[in-house]
């Protein structure tokens, strides 16, 4: 490129996010970085301008946990950037894939407590895994390459990239650069042996699920390498849709709201494989549960950060090669892997399906009593003036009968963080990845910004939020992003005029004393008539189907504001 066709560093950035094939930037505009949305404006990546910067932010997680393409999100100094640091706390936590641009004053202000100042480092070094700030326009391209190559290699998570505002629009000769391509080792030999030694040599070998990897292929290499392995298979916190959960040998989801068999079959087993995740102190009720089993850690992180207990092997690499290479090494069937994901067998050189496999009792008796579980109960006959059960109140387990019934298998599913999602992870299966959006921080308001995203990446799926009436609140206003980019979704609000799961605590450890919990709510149904959508409040169980029947139909947003029994704040066991 020779002077007449330079280009501005905020135009060089965006064209080198088109040659990684970012299709979306979440952002709140600023003036710090008009550059930038100056070259989002002839360019194939959407802008998707959003009501605040935590949505956002939410909305970037959501897209690189869906796609493995790191989510970007764009922001501006100061504020903007205090914002967006629950979505960066969130990506950290979970190691999803996420670049964050951040828009900063003037180099020449710098150190002069300046409108809007503060220390991008300060602020963000401990929560990414990276902070760069491009101050030589000649080096956007290298930035920008640097942050999206940093976001997806070993154990992914944010990176956070700093825009001094005039250095964006200083010209530049140099071109857009290739994507730095990511080296993931394979597992040798020697490992699947030990693999294979140890699997051999258990009575009750678990299978511990999680993380991003799990393309269709991968899934089913997995599902069918682990039933003829003998392994109980166990979703890791709210990253549980690695496989179908209609295998035979799937046994649950631990964290809170686990089913009292999954933390069973993790105490009583004698092997822990975690595969795409390791032992926290979520999947062990604070360090209490299963930490003193022979350990097999399997993923892409070489420091196996927030591993708690025994580690016997250590295998480094990704979900997708370790599932390759097993179902090549182990065992007497080979494997064929069709176009389109499916896993059959071959055998005397025809290829057909695979037969299941006769699995141990004590995964058989597991998954019975699993399933059982996992059905919802709806109120007993004659039991109207119950609890949650009479008029004034929706009975969330049989609403969730119908959601159940009502949702196509292939749903995306969102909520943020509360004792609400208890009624998605227990009574919503999953089947193939991705069909669980749920912030393993713990961060409330991430449902409808993941809703959002989650619409905008799959469009030709159903998109459904189970949102909490305080966890709504925090970023219920990105439904008028949903609205104006035509997203598509369904949120259901559970309304019980409380901070739920603190006031749990509270009526645990401080009986008679709960302050600073209580709620007095708005018309839910009306925001979301007032952002363009359909609102149905729903105050009688009788009228929940109806209400979210409508709401699947509708094209657009929808909510099926539900108003709920604050004395009940979980299904019934």
């Amino acid at each position: 490129m020779d002077a007449s066709e330079s280009l501005s560093a905020g135009h060089l950035i965006v064209r080198e996010l088109e040659a990684h094939g970012v299709r979306r930037a979440y952002l709140v505009p600023g003036e710090s970085y008009l550059d930038v949305l100056d070259g989002l404006h002839d360019s194939p990546i959407t802008p998707i301008v959003c009501r605040q910067e935590g949505g956002a932010g939410y909305m970037a997680v959501a897209e690189g946990r869906m796609t493995g393409v790191p989510g970007v999100a764009m922001v501006t100094r100061g504020p903007g950037a205090a914002n967006v640091m629950a979505a960066v706390h969130t990506a950290h936590q979970d190691a999803t894939p996420l670049v964050v641009f951040v828009g900063l004053i003037p180099t020449s202000h710098r150190g002069r407590e300046s409108f809007q100042e503060f220390d991008l480092s300060g602020w963000f070094g401990s929560t990414t895994k990276k902070v760069l700030v491009l101050d030589d326009p000649d080096k956007a391209a290298e930035v920008v390459a640097d942050a999206l190559h940093t976001a997806v290699t070993g154990r992914p998570g944010p990176v956070v990239v700093g825009l001094p505002e005039e250095v964006l629009t200083r010209r530049t000769t140099a071109s857009a650069i290739p994507p730095l391509t990511v080296g993931v080792p394979a597992p040798d030999d020697g490992d699947l042996t030990e693999v294979r030694a140890r699997i051999d040599q258990a009575e009750r070998p678990v299978l511990i699920i999680g993380g991003e990897d799990w393309p269709q292929a991968t899934a089913e290499r997995i599902a069918r390498w682990s039933a003829d392995r003998g392994l109980g298979v166990l979703g890791t916190f709210r990253a549980y849709d690695g496989i179908d959960h209609d295998s035979p040998n799937f046994l649950g989801i631990l964290g809170y709201g686990a089913a009292p068999v999954a933390q069973r079959v993790f105490a009583e087993a004698d092997l822990h494989i975690f595969l795409g995740c390791v032992r926290t102190d979520v999947a062990t009720d604070g360090f209490t549960l299963g930490t003193e089993q022979k350990t097999i850690v399997i993923g892409p992180d070489p420091d196996a950060h927030g591993h708690f207990g025994r580690l016997d092997e250590h295998i480094v690499t990704s979900v997708s090669r370790f599932a390759a290479r097993v179902v090549a090494a182990d065992g007497t069937p080979d494997y064929a892997v069709t176009a389109d994901g499916a896993v059959n067998e071959v055998a005397g050189g025809k290829t057909g399906a695979a037969a299941a496999p006769e699995l141990p009792a004590w995964i058989t008796a597991a998954r019975a009593e699993f399933e059982a579980w996992r059905v919802p109960r709806p109120a007993p006959a004659g039991t109207e003036a119950a609890p949650g059960s009479g008029p004034g109140f929706v009975d969330m387990d049989e609403a969730f009968t119908h959601v159940r019934e009502l949702l196509p298998e292939d749903a995306i599913v969102t909520y943020g963080a509360g004792n609400f999602s208890g009624w998605a992870t227990r009574f919503l299966p999953t089947h193939a990845f991705p069909s669980a959006l749920g912030p393993r921080n713990g961060s409330m308001g991430f449902g409808v910004p993941a809703a959002v995203a989650a619409g905008l990446v799959a469009p030709d799926r159903t998109i459904f939020c189970i949102a909490g009436d305080g966890d709504f609140l925090m970023n219920g206003q990105e439904l008028a992003t949903a609205a104006q980019y035509g997203v598509d979704l369904t949120i259901v609000v559970n309304d019980n005029s409380v901070y739920g799961t603190i006031r749990g605590h509270q009526d645990r450890d401080y009986p008679g004393r709960a302050t600073g919990t209580a709620l007095d709510n708005p018309d839910f149904a009306a925001m979301a008539t007032a952002f363009g959508g359909l609102g149905i409040r729903v105050e009688r169980t009788a009228d929940f189907r109806e209400a979210f029947a409508a709401a699947l139909d509708h094209r657009g947003p929808a909510l099926v504001h539900c108003l709920t029994d604050p004395a009940i704040r979980g299904a019934r066991l």
